[in-house]
């Protein structure tokens, strides 16, 4: 990993030592011999316009002669022996040959020099500006674009370098198909893996984090599952061994009656479990429709009234005609049986059902008068197979299952459930909370399932 991250930052440090070579050594003295012929033409056009006027005198000169000649050309002339000139001895026989010479290499700068008829008089031009041994902002533009050129053509190999080495993960990017995860591709792999796989990392630990709660459930559900198994299958078991020939006819008869009871118990006791799975793993196909959660209370009191006659009902609704929900009828009616049988069976003498309705929600809270539930087991209840120390025993009957199967119809329908104490009737109370704004949701869930069902048949 270390070497992945120093390698392209040495290759940049190298292209930047590259670029400030090749400017250093080839640009610079390249522009410098170019700047350097310009002055050096410059120059020479001054001497050879001083050298023509002194011809037309005969190279007779005099202060008036110099004067103008400095300020037509626009540098300092001065009068110099031929001994005096700091020149080499090649420049000197040059300017006796040539009569002029433009000399580059004077301390001062760069220098013009006209000798006259008597090989001892020397008219020195200057010295001019060196400018050409000068950095200008157009070398460090000319750096500048060095330095991107070389910079650039590293970014752009490490670009392509990572392209290619990305290229198979974007292809499995391509093949990812979790339901609920929703990926924004980029056409750039490296934008679309930095947006894309923190979320794939995110969904992979939620899934595993569910796949662990999920053999956490299923484990203790077989645990739970067998243990109430062998409550009915113990009834069997004995009623078993004292059914033979000895046994009276009316002993025989109360055997059989506890064996039909113990096998009834067992059939209930599979029925909830198998509608419990259906629930808690969402294979429970929704039958939406449209109803009045009103009527579907009136009818769950009349139907538990039936076997507790002793205890009183009361249905308050707000608004009073009920209201009308989009969701399973037969789910929530189921929940609404459960909640109401399992108030009426630790009540006092009574029951209460509130329906109220808010801007976006709907609170169904099913109360009693009984002892209540203790505040620290107020979660544990909607467990499976979860029994309060004090009332849920199996001769109340149940097998523990009634409030988790309400949960699992709650979820199903977006919704939340939780138990408090009731401060009206000072029992229990539990309050279901729907959003009423879920049609949508609910119409696309029934859609996804109906395709997930012909896509089972079709299997099948």
């Amino acid at each position: 990993m270390i070497k992945k991250i120093l390698l392209p930052i040495i290759l940049l440090i190298v292209a930047n030592l590259c670029a400030f070579m090749v400017l250093y050594y080839v640009y610079f003295p390249w522009m410098a011999s170019i700047d350097s012929e310009e002055v050096k033409e410059e120059i020479l056009t001054d001497v050879r316009e001083l050298n023509f006027r002194l011809s037309v005198l005969d190279y007779n000169h005099s202060p008036q002669t110099i004067a103008r000649a400095e300020y037509e050309l626009e540098t300092d002339i001065t009068n110099e022996t031929f001994d005096q000139l700091l020149l080499d001895k090649d420049s000197k026989k040059e300017l006796k040959e040539n009569r002029y010479l433009v000399y580059m290499d004077g301390d001062n700068g760069p220098t013009g020099h006209v000798i006259l008829n008597d090989n001892q008089t020397v008219l020195t031009l200057g010295p001019y500006p060196a400018d050409y041994n000068d950095i200008m902002v157009k070398d460090w533009f000319v750096y500048a674009f060095i330095l991107l050129l070389a910079n650039g053509a590293i970014v752009i190999s490490l670009y392509q370098y990572m392209q290619r080495s990305l290229r198979p993960a974007t292809f499995a990017l391509d093949k990812v198909s979790f339901e609920g995860l929703s990926l924004e591709r980029q056409e750039v792999s490296v934008e679309d893996l930095s947006s894309n796989v923190p979320k794939l990392i995110e969904h992979i630990n939620k899934l595993s984090k569910e796949h662990r709660q999920s053999l956490y459930n299923q484990r203790d559900l077989m645990h739970a599952v067998a243990h109430e198994f062998r409550s009915p299958m113990a009834r069997m078991s004995f009623a078993l061994d004292l059914f033979n020939e000895n046994t009276t006819e009316s002993r025989r008869e109360k055997l059989k009656q506890d064996m039909h009871d113990a096998l009834d118990e067992l059939d209930s006791l599979v029925r909830e479990v198998l509608g419990y799975s259906r629930l808690k793993d969402g294979q429970h196909p929704l039958q939406l429709e449209y109803f009045n959660i009103k009527d579907v209370a009136d009818e769950v009191c009349a139907k538990v009234k039936a076997i507790h006659v002793d205890k009183q009902f009361l249905i308050y609704s707000q608004p009073s005609k009920g209201l009308e929900i989009f969701a399973d009828r037969n789910l929530i009616e189921r929940a609404l049986i459960n909640l109401v049988r399992n108030a009426a069976r630790f009540s006092i003498s009574t029951v209460q059902i509130s329906l109220n309705k808010y801007s976006d929600s709907l609170d169904i809270k099913v109360e009693d008068d009984g002892p209540g539930i203790p505040p620290g087991k107020r979660e544990r209840i909607f467990e499976p197979f979860t029994r309060l120390d004090f009332s849920r025993n199996r001769d109340s009957g149940g097998a523990g299952l009634g409030l988790a199967i309400v949960k699992g119809i709650v979820n199903r329908h977006n919704g939340k459930i939780w138990a408090e104490d009731s401060r009206l009737l000072n029992g229990a109370l539990f309050t279901i909370h729907i959003p009423i704004a879920q049609a949508e949701s609910l119409a696309e869930e029934k859609i996804s399932d109906k395709v997930s069902d012909e896509e089972d048949l079709h299997l099948s």
